[in-house]
């Protein structure tokens, strides 16, 4: 069966941006993973050893994560 995870975010001028990220999670089977960007792009650079980074397709503005509207 395919995991799906998904992760959203915004820039500063509120535009929206997806992760989603599909992976096997079938024992005993060969692990794979696919990542899927929605209204977004990989940064270039990774600064001061941070992780990931991600910037808006729209105006180039760096994307953090949207809070959570779980409650």
């Amino acid at each position: 069966m395919t995991m799906r995870t998904y992760r959203h975010f915004v820039c500063p001028n509120g535009h929206r941006g997806e992760e989603k990220t599909s992976e096997n999670d079938q024992p005993y089977s060969k692990h794979w993973e696919q990542v899927t960007l929605t209204g977004m792009r990989a940064a270039t650079s990774i600064q001061n050893g941070e992780g990931e980074r991600f910037v808006c397709l729209q105006c180039g503005a760096d994307m953090i994560p949207a809070a959570s509207s779980s409650g």
